[in-house]
C-alpha cells in the first residue's frame, strides 16, 4: 500500500512540475523542492507501524526500515536482516512487519512489551545482526471474548484501546472483535421498527453487561444508557475501527442471528418468536424465527445501519442458541441458512465467525452454512480439544482458541504446556489440518498472566514443538532485562506449578478469600463452575517466589519485575489463605476452641496483608477499574450509574441473588478489605459463638455487599510505598 501511494505521490509531483514550471529563482527553487520532498517524504513514511513505535518510544521508528511486498504464496511471512544503525524489517502487510519487529526485540533485543508492563530499553547504537525468515501457512489470529468488552474493556477510553491495538499488530493479530458501539446499531435498528428511544433504552443494557446482551444471555440490566453514551461510544468506535484498518486488520462485527427484545412480541404479535428461558436465572431474550418474513427486513436493516455507522465489514459473529438456548422446534438446518443468506445478501463475502462452545455449534446448523463463509472459533481448546473430536469440525474452517481467563478473575493461570502444542498438533492432524486456520485468544478478561498471550501469539508462527523450558528461560530475559539464574529457575518452578497443565484444571484456582463463607472445605468456590483447590504442590511455588524475589534488589525499580513480583507473591498469599482455611474448618468440625481461633485470626490476617500487598500496585487496586467507570461522563449522576455498573459486575453481578454471584471476583486491594474481609469476618465471629454454644442465625452477606456495590466511597492508591518491598516483607512474614 506504501508503495502504491509513493508511486501515486511521484507522479502527481512530476505532473505537477509541468503544469507549474519550477520557479527561475535559484532559491525559490530549492524551497519548493524542499516542501515537494517533504510532502514526498511525509507521505512514505505515514504507515501505523512507524507511527506505532514511535508511541511506544520516540526515536524507534528511525531504528526500523519496512519494506511491504505481497508474497508469491500469498502467505504471511516476515524478514529481517541487517543490523547496526538500522534493521530492515521486510513482510506482506503491516501486522506481519509488525510482529516481526517485536520478534527482533524479543530475541535480539531483550526487550518485553504487553499489557502487563513493558520492558523497553533504549536501543544499542550498533543493533545487532540478524537474517531470519519465517512464514506460516495460518491466514489468521483471532483475538477477544465477548466478555472481554464488560471484563475488562467496558470503559476503556481511546488512549488504552489505541495502545491495544498496537500490541494487538506487535502480537501478530490481524482479526480482532469490534464490539464497541454494537447498542448504537441496536438504537438505529430498533427506532425503524416502531420503536421510541425509551422503550429501546429498556431492552438495552449497562455498559458493564453488553457482552451478554450480543450473546443473547440477558437485557435490561444495568441501564438505562444517557443519550451521551451513543454518541460518545460511535466515535470510539470509528477511532477503533480506523486504527485496525490501517494496520490491514479485519475487524469482526456483530452479526444479526435473530436474536430481538422481549418486547418485540408487542410491536409485531404474528412474528414468530422462540422463548429462550432463563439464564442464571434473568430473562434471556427471544429469538425470531428466521424463517419469520420479519427476520429478513430487520436484518437488512441491521446491515445497513452498521454500515452507515462503521463501514463495510466481511467478518460477522453472533451463536444461535449460545449456552442452553432453546431451538422451540424450528428447523435448526434452515435457520442457520437463513441467518448466513442475510448476511451474504449485505454483503457476498460475508463470513460467520461461531464459537465453538459447549457442543455448539451442532452438526445440524453446520448443515445449513456455506463452509467458505464460515469459520469456527474452537474456545477452550487447550482444555477440551473438540477440533480434535469433531475431526477439525468436518472440514468447515476453524481456528484453535485458547481462553485461559474467567470473568477477568485474578489468578495465575495458563495451560502452557496445552498452548505449546496443541496449535502444533492441528497443523500436523491429517483430518483437523486442511481446515485449520489459525490461532486465538479467546480471554473472558485480560490485562492478566502475560506468559499465556506472549507464548499463544507465536505459534502461528511456528511449525514444530518448542520446549517451554528453554522458551521461558527466555522469557525471564526479555521480561525483566537480566541473565539471571535466579530468575530462569523461578520459572521453570512456575511452570511446574501455577503453569502447569493438569487433568481437570480448566479455569484459574480460585482464592478462598474471595469465596462466599462457608463449611464446604474442599468444595468451596468463589464462582460457580470453578474451584478453589490447586493443582499443584504450593510449598514448590513457594520455593519459586523465594528464588523470583532473591533479584529484587538489583531489578526493583523495573516495572515488570514490580507487576510480577506483587502478583507472584499475591499467589502465595492466596494459597496460605487455603491452607488456613481447611485447618480451621478441621478445628470447627472437631470443635477445637485453640486451632479454631488461630487458623481464624491467620486466615484473616492473611487477607488484610493481601489486601495491603494489593494497594501497592495501581494494576491490583480496585479504584483503577471505578475510576476508569467514572471517566466515561462528566455527570455526576452518569457517574454514579458507570460506577454502579462496574461495582455490581465484579461483587454480586446481578441486583437480585443469582448463581453468578461473584463469578467476576477480584482479589484487588480496596474490594479485599471493604467487601470480602467484612463478610469473612462476620461468618467466623458466628462460627466462634457457636463453638461457644450460642444459638445464632448464619450471617447473610448478601444486604451488605449490596450496601457495597450502591456506594461510591473513593480509592485512592497510596503513593511513595514500594511495592517490591513489600511482597518481599509479606514473602518473608509468611515462609520460615
Amino acid at each position: 500500500y506504501s508503495i502504491f501511494i509513493y508511486q501515486v505521490m511521484r507522479i502527481s509531483i512530476q505532473l505537477l512540475i509541468r503544469i507549474y514550471p519550477l520557479p527561475n529563482n535559484t532559491k525559490m527553487k530549492k524551497h519548493f523542492l524542499l516542501i515537494l520532498f517533504l510532502l514526498l517524504a511525509t507521505v512514505v513514511e505515514a504507515n501505523p507501524v512507524k507511527q506505532m513505535l514511535e508511541r511506544f518510544q520516540k526515536g524507534l521508528s528511525n531504528r526500523f526500515k519496512i519494506e511491504i511486498r505481497s508474497s508469491s504464496d500469498q502467505g504471511d511471512y516476515f524478514e529481517l536482516y541487517g543490523g547496526g544503525r538500522k534493521v530492515t524489517v521486510r513482510a506482506n502487510n503491516y501486522v506481519s512487519a509488525a510482529f516481526g519487529i517485536n520478534w527482533y526485540l524479543k530475541y535480539y533485543c531483550h526487550a518485553h512489551v504487553s499489557f502487563c508492563e513493558d520492558r523497553l530499553p533504549d536501543l544499542p547504537v550498533d543493533l545487532p545482526q540478524v537474517k531470519e525468515r519465517h512464514e506460516t501457512v495460518l491466514s489468521d489470529n483471532f483475538y477477544m471474548n465477548y466478555c472481554t468488552f464488560s471484563y475488562t474493556t467496558a470503559f476503556w477510553d481511546w488512549k488504552r484501546w489505541e495502545r491495544e491495538i498496537d500490541l494487538m499488530a506487535l502480537s501478530g493479530i490481524n482479526m480482532p472483535m469490534a464490539m464497541v458501539g454494537a447498542e448504537v446499531v441496536w438504537r438505529n435498528t430498533l427506532l425503524k421498527f416502531g420503536y421510541t428511544l425509551p422503550e429501546v433504552k429498556e431492552f438495552l443494557c449497562g455498559p458493564a453487561y453488553f457482552g451478554w446482551l450480543l450473546m443473547g444471555n440477558l437485557e435490561n440490566i444495568g441501564g438505562p444508557l444517557p443519550d451521551e453514551w451513543f454518541k460518545e461510544q460511535t466515535v470510539l468506535q470509528k477511532k477503533i475501527l480506523a486504527r485496525m484498518r490501517e494496520y490491514g486488520m479485519k475487524p469482526v462485527f456483530q452479526g444479526f442471528f435473530g436474536m430481538v427484545p422481549s418486547s418485540l412480541k408487542e410491536k409485531y404479535p404474528e412474528a414468530h418468536l422462540v422463548e429462550q428461558g432463563l439464564w442464571n436465572s434473568l430473562q434471556r431474550p427471544p429469538v425470531l424465527d428466521p424463517a419469520d418474513p420479519l427476520f429478513e427486513q430487520m436484518a437488512r436493516v441491521w446491515y445497513t445501519e452498521y454500515e452507515k455507522l462503521y463501514g463495510k465489514a466481511d467478518l460477522f459473529g453472533g451463536d444461535l442458541f449460545h449456552e442452553g438456548g432453546k431451538t422451540g422446534g424450528i428447523d435448526v438446518t434452515d435457520a442457520a441458512r437463513r441467518v448466513q443468506t442475510a448476511m451474504k445478501q449485505y454483503n457476498p463475502d460475508a463470513t460467520w465467525v461461531i464459537q465453538a462452545w459447549l457442543g455448539n455449534p451442532k452438526k445440524e446448523l453446520l448443515a445449513g452454512l456455506d463452509r467458505k463463509h464460515t469459520l469456527i472459533v474452537d474456545l477452550a481448546a487447550e482444555f477440551w480439544d473438540n477440533w480434535r473430536k469433531r475431526k477439525g469440525f468436518d472440514g468447515f474452517p476453524w481456528l484453535w482458541s485458547h481462553i485461559s481467563n474467567y470473568g477477568a478473575n485474578i489468578g495465575l493461570h495458563g495451560r502452557l504446556d496445552a498452548i505449546a502444542t496443541g496449535p502444533i498438533d492441528g497443523r500436523k492432524d491429517p483430518e483437523a489440518s486442511p481446515s485449520m486456520k489459525g490461532t486465538s485468544s479467546t480471554p473472558e478478561g485480560i490485562e492478566v498472566n502475560p506468559v499465556v498471550f506472549d507464548l499463544l501469539n507465536e505459534m502461528r508462527w511456528r511449525s514444530e514443538y518448542l520446549d517451554i523450558d528453554t522458551w521461558l528461560k527466555e522469557y525471564s530475559v526479555r521480561r525483566y532485562g537480566a541473565e539471571d539464574e535466579n530468575l530462569k529457575k523461578a520459572w521453570i518452578i512456575f511452570h511446574r506449578t501455577a503453569y502447569g497443565t493438569y487433568s481437570g484444571h480448566r479455569r484459574p484456582s480460585e482464592s478462598v478469600f474471595c469465596a462466599p463463607p462457608s463449611l464446604k472445605r474442599d468444595k468451596i468456590t468463589a464462582s460457580a463452575w470453578s474451584q478453589c483447590r490447586i493443582f499443584y504442590d504450593p510449598d514448590l511455588f513457594a520455593q519459586g517466589v523465594g528464588l523470583f524475589l532473591q533479584s529484587a534488589d538489583h531489578l526493583k525499580q523495573t516495572s515488570t519485575y514490580q507487576y510480577d513480583a506483587v502478583d507472584f507473591v499475591r499467589q502465595y498469599l492466596a494459597d496460605l489463605g487455603r491452607e488456613a482455611y481447611y485447618n480451621l474448618v478441621d478445628a470447627y468440625r472437631a470443635k477445637d476452641t485453640k486451632q479454631f481461633d488461630y487458623w481464624s485470626e491467620r486466615f484473616l490476617q492473611l487477607i488484610k496483608d493481601q489486601n495491603e500487598l494489593l494497594s501497592t500496585h495501581e494494576c491490583f487496586f480496585v479504584g483503577r477499574w471505578l475510576d476508569m467507570a467514572r471517566s466515561k461522563s462528566k455527570q455526576p449522576e452518569l457517574q454514579d450509574l458507570y460506577e454502579y455498573n462496574a461495582r455490581m459486575l465484579i461483587g454480586t453481578w446481578t441486583e437480585t441473588l443469582s448463581p453468578v454471584r461473584d463469578y467476576a471476583h477480584k482479589e484487588w486491594g480496596g474490594l479485599l478489605k471493604d467487601y470480602y474481609l467484612p463478610r469473612w469476618t462476620n461468618y467466623i465471629a458466628y462460627l466462634k459463638g457457636t463453638l461457644e454454644g450460642r444459638s445464632l442465625t448464619v450471617p447473610n452477606s448478601f444486604q451488605v455487599e449490596k450496601a457495597w456495590i450502591n456506594a461510591h466511597n473513593k480509592y485512592v492508591l497510596e503513593t511513595g510505598v514500594d511495592p517490591v518491598e513489600t511482597a518481599k516483607r509479606m514473602y518473608r512474614k509468611y515462609h520460615i
